[in-house]
């Protein structure tokens, strides 16, 4: 099944036709958390990868790896100032905005995700602190498809409860089920267990994945597989479904190889090989 819902890819397809994946993140704490979903990105097949991060952490971003397009906005956080540039380049050459890896939880940083959010019509994955967004937004559905990528703390911020969700417990699974369907977008509850809730309201549950992958940076490397999938054609939701499963896979083999000692960069790298 999770074969059946990767993205197809023409043979006669030319450069930027699978995928092209726009990254906004980072800041003076967090310079990683975008390189992270960039290489994740690239590795589970998108064609072009566009990090935007501040100028704090242009340079290390530049130089770690060749393969990605940075720009950089002035300052050490992402404030309004920047979103008509990012916005620009949204709508001129990407098919699909990831949100959050490493922006922090500074207000302002929050008002300029609410912005991009509202005015960039592509498809659109929120991560991280810039899920706490959703409260901030007028109304839904949004123009544009929407999926995000909490862990539980994240969740229960988002919904204002103390609840975790758990396939033994029914109600947390209609909670979980009426926030997709009220809000219209597609959740992917990252833990040992994944939930994955779609607008329409169904609710699956990925298994793979292991202990190890409670490292740092995880988080970061499915929130850029879910928008490489997207970019490249697939409905969120398939994304979502694929990239909990294949990302898990991931972390599946390297345990196998390494026991529970890997870094989330080197599940990234082991993407391809998983999907092969």
């Amino acid at each position: 099944m999770a074969a059946k819902l990767l993205p197809s890819r023409r043979v006669d397809s030319h450069k930027g036709q699978n995928g092209r994946v726009l990254i906004v993140g980072g800041s003076l704490e967090y310079y990683g958390a975008p390189v992270l979903s960039g290489l994740a990105a690239l590795h589970s097949g998108a064609d072009l990868v566009y990090l935007y991060v501040p100028e704090c952490n242009f340079d290390v971003c530049r130089s770690l790896y060749p393969d990605f397009f940075v720009r950089k906005y002035s300052g050490d956080f992402l404030t309004v100032e920047a979103c008509d540039e990012i916005i620009s380049l949204g709508r001129e050459k990407c098919d699909c905005v990831l949100l959050g890896p490493g922006l922090g939880r500074r207000e302002e940083t929050l008002e300029a995700v609410k912005r991009i959010v509202n005015e960039l019509h592509i498809p659109t994955v929120l991560d991280a602190d810039a899920i706490a967004v959703l409260k901030k937004l007028d109304r839904f559905p949004l123009d544009q498809q929407l999926a995000i990528t909490p862990h539980s703390n994240e969740f229960r911020n988002l919904v204002d409860r103390d609840v975790v969700v758990n396939e033994d417990d029914p109600k947390s699974i209609i909670l979980l089920r009426s926030i997709s369907m009220d809000l219209h977008i597609n959740v992917l509850l990252k833990g040992a267990k994944d939930y994955v809730a779609s607008q329409e309201g169904i609710v699956e549950i990925n298994h793979t994945g292991n202990a190890g992958m409670t490292v740092g940076g995880s988080g970061d490397v499915l929130a850029g597989v879910v928008a490489s999938f997207i970019a490249q054609g697939s409905d969120p939701y398939d994304a979502c479904r694929a990239a909990a499963y294949y990302v898990g896979k991931a972390g599946d083999l390297l345990q196998k190889q390494k026991g529970f000692n890997f870094a989330a960069s080197e599940i990234a790298l082991t993407m391809p090989f998983v999907l092969r």
